[in-house]
C-alpha cells in the first residue's frame, strides 16, 4: 500500500504578503515614525518561533515590519476568523487560529507542522492585547509549546505600540514606536532546560511597560482622555466607583469633583498617581473578589459557518471564586451552563463593549446591556483569581 504524501504547511501567499507588507511599512514608517532594530534577529531563518508582545491593535503590522523580508506565520485569535470580511484576506495567509484562554490541540499541531516545514511562526504569548500600557501575564503553556518546538526562539517588542494606539483610546496618536528584537534561545539550548525555566526566562525577557520605556516622549491627539473611563471606574480621591467622566484631556469624579488631566507624554496631574498604569494597579490591587459578580448581557456568538452573529441572544451571568455561570437564550434556544474558574485563566476585552468566552468551542461574545465600563471589572475579577490559584501579581 502506497504511503500518503503528508500535505505541507505552505508560507503567506507572496502575490498578497508583499505588496501588502510594504505599503504597510512605508505608511507607519512616515505615519508613526516607525524605526526597528533588526540586531537581535539578522540570523533569523526557518524554523523559528518569534514571540511578541501584545501592545496594540496593530502589533500583527509592526511585528511584520520587522521580520522583512521573511513572510511570517501568525497565530491569530479564532475571532479574526470569525468576521466575514476577514476570512478571504486571512485564508490565503495560511495564519494558524487560536481560541484564546480555551484548550486547542489543533493549534498546537499546526504550528508543529508550520515548524517542520520551516516557518517563521509569530505567537503573542500573553494571548490578549492589554488595556493598560504594561504587559500581562504570559499563558501557562508557552514553555510547554516552547519545548515541543525546539526551534530558535526570538522576541520582537513594538516599544510605544500601546501608548501611539491605546486600546482603550478613541483614535490613534503620533509619537514614536520602536521595534526592539532580541535572540532568547537556540534550538540546542532547549532540551536541556525545564519548562520553569523557560516559563521564568520568556516572562522576564516579554516584561514591558510603555509608559516607563516611553517617558517624555509626547504622543500628539486632540483628546489624551477620550475612552479612558473604560478601564478607570474608581475615584482614588474618594473611592467612589462608576463615578468618573473622561474627555477633553481630564478625566473627572462626579462624586467629589476630582479633576485630573493626562499630558501628551502621559503624565497625570491632579491625581495621587502619575500614570494611567499606577491608577489602574491601585484599582486592580484594591479589587475585592470575595463579592460576586452579576450581570444582564446581550450576547454575540458564531454561527454554524463560523461566522459571529451579533445579538444573537440575551443571558444573566454570575461570576464568583468557584464559577462562571450563563442563563440565557441563543439562537432562540434556552442555553443554561456553568464553568470552572480554573478553566478561564483570563478573558479577552473590548474596552467599554464586551469580554469573550468559550462554550463547547463556540464563541461568546457578552456585552452589558447597563454600565459598559462593567467590562473592565469582570475581566479583573477573572485575573484576580488566576493570581491567586498561581501565587502571583498578573499583570
Amino acid at each position: 500500500m502506497k504511503k500518503k504524501k503528508r500535505r505541507k504547511f505552505p508560507p503567506p501567499a507572496a502575490i498578497l504578503y508583499y505588496p501588502a507588507a510594504a505599503l504597510v511599512s512605508l505608511y507607519m514608517r512616515i505615519r508613526y515614525r516607525v524605526t526597528v532594530d533588526k540586531s537581535g534577529i539578522r540570523d533569523i531563518k526557518g524554523p523559528a518561533l518569534v514571540l511578541a508582545n501584545h501592545l496594540s491593535d496593530r502589533d500583527h503590522f509592526l511585528v511584520g515590519m520587522a521580520l522583512l523580508p521573511h513572510r511570517a506565520t501568525f497565530v491569530l485569535s479564532a475571532h479574526f476568523w470569525a468576521k466575514r470580511f476577514l476570512r478571504p484576506i486571512l485564508s490565503p495567509l495560511h495564519v494558524i487560529t487560536k481560541r484564546m484562554f480555551d484548550s486547542d490541540a489543533g493549534t498546537v499541531l499546526n504550528m508543529m507542522r508550520a515548524a517542520r516545514d520551516g516557518r517563521i511562526i509569530v505567537l503573542f504569548p500573553e494571548g490578549r492585547l492589554t488595556w493598560t500600557a504594561h504587559s500581562m501575564r504570559i499563558t501557562e503553556g508557552t514553555a510547554e509549546l516552547v519545548r515541543k518546538l525546539r526551534v530558535d526562539v526570538y522576541r520582537v517588542t513594538p516599544t510605544g505600540a500601546a501608548l501611539t494606539f491605546p486600546k482603550w483610546g478613541r483614535g490613534a496618536r503620533r509619537g514614536r514606536i520602536m521595534i526592539e528584537t532580541e535572540k532568547l534561545l537556540s534550538a540546542d539550548e532547549i532540551p536541556s532546560m525545564s519548562r520553569d525555566e523557560i516559563f521564568g526566562l520568556v516572562s522576564d525577557k516579554l516584561r514591558h511597560d510603555d509608559e516607563i520605556s516611553c517617558r517624555g516622549i509626547k504622543y500628539s491627539t486632540r483628546d489624551t482622555t477620550a475612552g479612558l473611563d473604560g478601564i478607570l471606574y474608581k475615584c482614588p480621591s474618594c473611592g467612589a466607583e462608576r463615578t468618573l467622566t473622561a474627555g477633553g484631556s481630564h478625566i473627572k469624579c462626579a462624586s467629589c469633583g476630582m479633576d485630573a488631566v493626562l499630558s501628551r507624554d502621559y503624565v497625570l496631574t491632579g491625581a495621587p498617581f502619575e500614570t494611567v498604569g499606577g491608577w489602574y494597579d491601585w484599582q486592580y490591587e484594591s479589587f475585592d473578589i470575595s463579592t460576586p459578580l452579576a450581570g444582564d448581557f446581550t450576547v454575540g456568538s458564531t454561527d454554524e459557518k463560523g461566522y459571529v452573529v451579533k445579538g444573537a441572544g440575551k443571558a444573566h451571568c454570575t461570576l464568583d471564586r468557584e464559577k462562571f455561570t450563563f442563563d440565557g437564550t441563543l439562537f432562540g434556544e434556552h442555553l443554561a451552563f456553568e464553568l470552572p474558574t480554573s478553566q478561564i485563566p483570563a478573558v479577552p476585552i473590548t474596552v467599554g463593549k464586551r469580554f469573550d468566552i468559550y462554550h463547547d468551542k463556540t464563541l461568546l461574545q457578552l456585552s452589558p446591556m447597563g454600565d459598559p465600563g462593567e467590562v473592565v471589572r469582570w475581566a479583573i475579577f477573572f485575573d484576580k483569581l488566576s493570581d491567586e490559584r498561581l501565587g502571583t501579581k498578573g499583570k
